[in-house]
This record gives C-alpha cells, structure tokens and sequence, in this order.
C-alpha cells in the first residue's frame, strides 16, 4: 500500500525553507527528494508522503507541527532587518547563520514574554541617533559602566574578559550569546526588543575579536537598529556608515583615552612618535584584552598611530581574528554548561523562574533549553551556585 500524504501548509514550507536559508535545490538535495517534488509542495500541486515529510522536518529542524499552521508565523521568523542587513553586503546569509539567529529569536521572544508575564519593566538602554558622535558616546557609555581600566586590566585573559563583560551586559538587561556560526560567516548580531534586547557572537572568532563584536553590537542596540554584520569596516570607508558608527564606538568604549596613551607610551607610542607597527599594537591591545583591530581603530582617533596601521593589522595579523579551538561552542563540557556558554545566565535563570511559577511546563524548558529533562537539574545547579 502506498504511503499517504501528508496535508501541509504549501506557503509554510517555502517560508520554512527560506528561514533555513535554503534554495529549493539545496532542499530536495539533504531531504534526498527531487526538487520538482519540492516545487510541487511549495505550488500546492501535490503533498508529501509520510517518509518525505519526516525527512523535510530532520532538514528543517522545525516542529512537524508547524507545518500544518494556516500560514506562516508572523512573529517568530527571522525579522527582515536581520536577512537583508546593508552589514552583510552582497551576500546572502548561509542555512546555519539563518538556522542560529532563528533559535537565538525563538528564545529572545519567549523571554521577553517571561518577563513582562511577571510584571518586569523595559530594559532601560540609553538611546541614540547615528548622528551623534560614537567616540563621544561610547566615553560617556563606559565612564558610567563602572568598570575601571585597572579591573580591566585585571583580567588574566581575554576569556575572562569576555566572561566579565557579558555580566556587565547582563545586568543591563541584555541577553548575551555565543553561538557556532562557522569560519568566514557573521561576527554576530543584534536584534532590539523592549524586555529582552539581544547580542550575539560567533565562536569561530578569536575571544579578543568577539569582545570587539559585543560591543559594536551593543552599539546597534543604543541606536536601535538590528543587525547581523559581516565583515570588520576599515577606517574611512564611506559604505555602511552605521557600521563605522558602531565599530568607533566599540573602540572608544573598551580603550579609555588616558589609560591607552598611558600604556602607549609605555611601548614608545606617542602622538609625536605615532606607531605604525602592527605588533606594537597588539602588545598594546594585550593589555587591554581587546582585539587588535579595535585598537587600531582607537590609536588613530587619539592621534598615536599612522593612518597606515589599521591596514596593515588588517593584513598581517588577520589569523589572530579567528578561534584556535572551540571557544564558545563548550568543547567537551557536558551539555547544560554548553547552555551557560552559549546563552550566558540570565537566560535560563528567567526561563526557571517561570517554570517556578508555573508558567512553562518542564518539557518547555528541555525544548528551549535542547536539554533533556534529566540535565535541567544539573543545569539550575550550575546557576544557583555563588
């Protein structure tokens, strides 16, 4: 007897697919079906058997049940903002960007329905215009974050720098990701909701270039624009001037002027004797566990470095720009420490206190979470513990 078809929603399927980042073609390819199969399903010209369906949803990666909705869910795909971004330039986000910053709004969403379920108010982030000066505003955004430059440079490494910056950010009210995206792909992106603002970075980047990420992604948060950005923007460049915006106030926010030229100078570096040695300017951004790039950046707008140093940190030290293990991704950790790594405390914290309220079930948290039942335990242990 033959299979029977399965009755799905024709429009869903194709917005389905195109929230994977999926042409037809590279459907019918992984689900191993032809791809006037596909074009059939996507026209309502026909209905997959019960095997193909069950092998769309394993491609897919979405409830079965979603594929039966009357029409696409307006509010959990992934914003436009986000798929078109002018950051990412000609190209077209691949299946496992699309695949993250779709999961990373899934848990966004229910987590800004947590908190204003329990009565929380709006996060409360300052709000600029692309107008205003990024160096002046990110001296402002740093002098009232209150951490000094000597606890910066504290830090013993710059994993340990991430890990503090993302606290700060969290109190704030931001949620903060670090997800697998691959080499060559996004350094991250941002996405603005009135309770649960959303940063993410890339693991594949080196932890010094993603602190530099986090921070140009906060800075779309302050002008309230989603983004997912691709490639770093040199200084000068006339394109993309909100992403200039952002990376200026990224640089200015994590080198504070005093203590840079203090540490500058200590390398020789001063506005009569202005470097243009890119592995000066990484001793230098050493000290402040930042990215070399960022530090370019911040030379030349306070007068220590040659125009000509941003290009060559570009050229010469563009390896330091990528992971050399894991990283954020956990490694061998057992899964619910992935989960802390990858979407920080406040996250999970917030999902619990609704389970403790009664307002997710258990199955929900295992299914945000992608644990399963047993770990969640283990993982409300980790976050319980001083």
């Amino acid at each position: 007897m033959a299979d029977k078809t399965v009755p799905i929603t024709a429009q869903v399927l194709a917005w389905t697919r195109e929230e994977a980042g999926l042409t037809q073609g590279e459907l019918a390819e992984r689900a191993n079906v032809a791809v006037a199969w596909i074009r059939a399903w996507e026209a309502a010209e026909s209905r997959p058997t019960r095997g193909q369906f069950s092998k769309l949803v394993g491609v897919l990666k979405r409830p079965s049940a979603l594929f039966f909705l009357p029409k696409p869910p307006v509010e959990a795909g992934m914003p436009t903002t986000l798929r078109s971004a002018p950051a990412l330039g000609n190209r077209t986000l691949g299946s496992v960007e699309a695949r993250q910053i779709r999961r990373a709004r899934r848990l966004q969403e229910v987590t800004s329905w947590v908190l204003r379920d329990e009565g929380s108010p709006e996060v409360r982030l300052r709000q600029y215009r692309p107008s205003q000066d990024p160096v002046e505003i990110g001296v402002v955004e740093r002098s009232q974050s209150g951490i000094s430059a000597s606890e910066q440079f504290a830090w013993a490494s710059a994993s340990e720098a991430f890990r503090s910056w993302r606290v700060h950010l969290e109190n704030q009210g931001i949620l903060v990701m670090q997800l697998t995206m691959g080499k060559n792909n996004i350094r991250g992106f941002g996405a603005w909701d009135d309770y649960a603002p959303l940063v993410a970075v890339n693991t594949a980047y080196h932890p010094t270039a993603r602190i530099f990420t986090l921070f140009h992604e906060v800075a779309h948060l302050l002008t309230r624009t989603d983004a997912a950005c691709q490639s770093f923007v040199i200084p000068g460049q006339q394109d993309g001037p909100v992403e200039r915006w952002c990376e200026r106030f990224a640089a200015a926010f994590l080198l504070p002027e005093g203590s840079l030229k203090t540490v500058a100078g200590s390398y020789g570096v001063t506005v009569a004797s202005p470097t243009d040695c890119p592995d000066t300017a990484r001793l230098i951004a050493n000290r402040f566990s930042v990215s070399t790039r960022a530090t370019a950046i911040r030379l030349q707008e306070v007068g220590l470095a040659e125009p000509s140093l941003y290009p060559a940190v570009a050229a010469h030290l563009a390896a330091i720009d990528w992971n050399d293990s894991s990283g954020g991704g956990g490694g061998g950790q057992p899964a619910f420490e992935k989960r802390v790594t990858q979407f920080g405390e406040r996250l999970p914290s917030t999902l619990f206190a609704a389970a403790d309220r009664g307002r997710l079930t258990t199955r929900d948290l295992a299914d945000y979470l992608q644990l399963k039942t047993g770990q969640l335990d283990d993982l409300k242990g980790l976050l319980d513990e001083p």
